[in-house]
């Protein structure tokens, strides 16, 4: 059986080394010729998470990574079509991150070549889990190795365009002057970041049930696939509303990560308000970690960063957001309750990994283990995994009808959804 993992919300963030706590040792990358400004390249989009593919020291397989400002070092979590990657000298340490359990084993390398494209990183560290305990692959329905992180967007002005899914790599000292002027432009609003061990934080201003006004800081996170998540724990203007769902929220590198999900009224970053985000509210258990090493308040993740058109200048501690035509798309979450993955990455089988305790599903009889062969009268393998998510989370849906498997036995459900959240 599969074991837990999320499938609205990762959690990989905030990656701890113990005995590298400083920032990421001082590797650059640059694009292939000089000649070149900049270079853009077309991204999978699997979950509101960024895939590119990348090479590491020439070696002979090319790995997909998640995009994710989250994390300050390169991260391999796993390898699980037995790919293989020549990594220079590594030794064992010990990593850390959200979750409720104890720091994991992993290798650690320096001075390796990562090749993206027509990009070249030099002298990159690379962090190498010894247990993939993310199950990347299983979650989103491809092969996924891993992320990526600052070492790419410390060199480069990284512009990403989730509606046409493709990203560019602007060369720093040669686009800047442009930046400057595009920040200047009416299309475009400039919205301030504080880059703390490589990571990047944004003020905003959220609005809660009652109506109190909170001024947070938040890091941003596209290798979450959630909207925001707020820390009550660590703030205590912050409160959890009072129509919530307890839910299994994901996991973190050391171990699961529980808690509420919720309404607020709003958040505002910049000029641009959005109205009724689905928010998560972890346990002080799952980010005691995070509450240690930095000064925040929640993160906010690729659900909320897919309605902008957005440019990271991270050498000048700012960027630029401009609403795309996802920007006034209802925030919605799984009424479910039901979690799914698929056993075999690229095999559209799909299993369920996690029924959220009192939730319809939960109500109905749906065991974590029983496999869905039919999504309302259609076959399950007629969807990507991406499609199928979208049908459970999507907030128009008022009924699902499914069959599944258990056992060798088949059965029918059928799933009137409610909005427990409002």
């Amino acid at each position: 059986m599969i074991k837990r993992i999320v499938a609205l919300l990762v959690f990989m963030c905030s990656v701890l080394v113990e005995s590298y706590a400083q920032p990421a040792a001082a590797g650059y990358f640059e694009l292939e010729t000089k000649r070149n400004n900049s270079l853009k390249m077309d991204f999978e989009l699997y979950n509101n998470l960024v895939v590119i593919p990348v090479i590491i020291n020439s070696s002979r397989d090319t790995l997909k990574m998640i995009l994710d400002t989250g994390v300050a070092r390169t991260l391999i979590t796993g390898l699980p079509n037995g790919e293989v990657v020549n990594l220079n000298f590594t030794r064992r340490v010990k990593v850390e991150g959200l979750g409720e359990g104890e720091a994991i084993e992993a290798f650690y390398s320096n001075g390796n070549e990562v090749i993206i494209n027509r990009t070249t990183g030099h002298d990159q560290e690379v962090l190498v889990l010894v247990e993939d305990i993310f199950n990347l692959s299983t979650l989103l329905g491809t092969y996924v190795h891993g992320l990526i992180g600052y070492s790419v967007f410390q060199d480069f002005i990284v512009e990403i365009d989730y509606r046409y899914r493709w990203i560019k790599f602007h060369d720093y000292e040669k686009f800047r002057s442009k930046f400057n002027k595009k920040k200047r432009s009416s299309g475009w609003e400039e919205v301030p970041l504080i880059i703390r061990d490589g990571k990047p934080y944004v003020n905003a201003t959220i609005t809660q049930q009652d109506g109190s006004k909170v001024e947070v800081t938040l890091l941003i996170d596209t290798g979450a696939s959630k909207a925001i998540s707020l820390y009550h724990s660590a703030n205590d203007d912050i409160f959890v509303p009072e129509k919530k769902v307890r839910s299994f929220l994901g996991n973190g590198l050391s171990g699961e990560i529980n808690g509420y999900l919720g309404l607020i009224k709003e958040i505002q970053i910049g000029k641009y308000t959005l109205t009724e985000p689905v928010t998560t509210y972890p346990d002080e258990e799952g980010i005691k970690r995070a509450l240690v090493f930095s000064d925040r308040d929640g993160s906010i993740g690729a659900e909320l960063m897919r309605r902008f058109k957005v440019m990271f200048n991270y050498r000048d501690s700012t960027m630029l957001i401009q609403p795309s035509r996802f920007f006034n798309d209802e925030f919605s979450y799984n009424k479910s309750g039901i979690e799914i993955a698929t056993p075999f990455p690229n095999i559209q089988l799909y299993q369920v990994t996690h029924v959220r305790e009192g939730s319809i599903a939960d109500r109905s009889g749906i065991l974590e283990g029983d496999f869905i062969t039919e999504i309302n009268g259609k076959s399950s393998s007629e969807y990507t995994l991406n499609e199928a998510l979208n049908i459970f989370t999507k907030g128009s849906v008022e009924r699902l009808r499914l069959k599944l498997v258990r056992n060798d036995s088949s059965f029918r459900k059928q799933l009137d959804l409610e909005n427990e959240l409002k």
